[in-house]
């Protein structure tokens, strides 16, 4: 076919060569978007506060299912969503939540050793409960606390396979200390 240009013959790509490689443009400017606003996502988002790091610790300290699942925890945190937060909750609390514009924070070095391996299985064989536990992959969301600071709320998920779980976890300051209030909500087993 005539090029129109320059005298010269140039053939046509065929249809599907075309499309492919348009696809591959696309998933690699895709990637390249995406890494570059990840990264300027955790840029601008605030260092871990001691209240933040106070109640992850404590949460992976009394962590509620079998302690194998938090080994190779996620090292960066997730968005908190309120939807799926309190989605299914027939009675979701009403915390006033100021939730974070941000998520994607590498979680803080203490954090990620209560998640070690060695550690982990130390606190397992300490209980008793050495056994054959099955590795999951473990996420955090961000922490939403409430106007006053004396309330805060994150998300944890679970996944083991095709399977997992996941919940809300209510965290109430009092004296000056963090603690889980109640049961977990929205808890979910897939």
């Amino acid at each position: 076919m005539d090029s129109g240009g320059g005298g010269g013959v140039r053939r046509r790509t065929p249809l599907p060569h075309r499309t492919l490689r348009m696809w591959k443009r696309l998933i690699w400017f895709l990637a390249v978007v995406t890494v570059t606003v990840s990264a300027q996502v955790t840029a601008d988002a605030p260092r871990f506060t001691g209240d933040e790091i106070a109640i992850y610790r404590d949460f992976l300290l009394h962590y509620p299912e079998p302690l194998g699942e938090i080994i190779g925890m996620q090292d960066t945190t997730v968005a908190f969503v309120a939807s799926m937060a309190f989605g299914e909750e027939p009675n979701p609390p009403n915390l006033n939540l100021e939730i974070p514009a941000y998520s994607g924070r590498k979680l803080p070095p203490e954090i990620m050793a209560l998640t070690d391996e060695k550690a982990v299985t130390a606190r397992i064989a300490a209980e008793g409960k050495l056994d054959s536990e099955r590795r999951t992959h473990l996420t955090l969301s961000e922490i939403a606390f409430d106007s006053k600071h004396e309330q805060a709320a994150f998300v944890y998920s679970s996944m083991q396979g095709k399977g997992g779980s996941s919940g809300t976890v209510v965290y109430e300051q009092k004296n000056g200390q963090w603690k889980r209030k109640g049961r977990i909500l929205n808890f979910r087993i897939a």
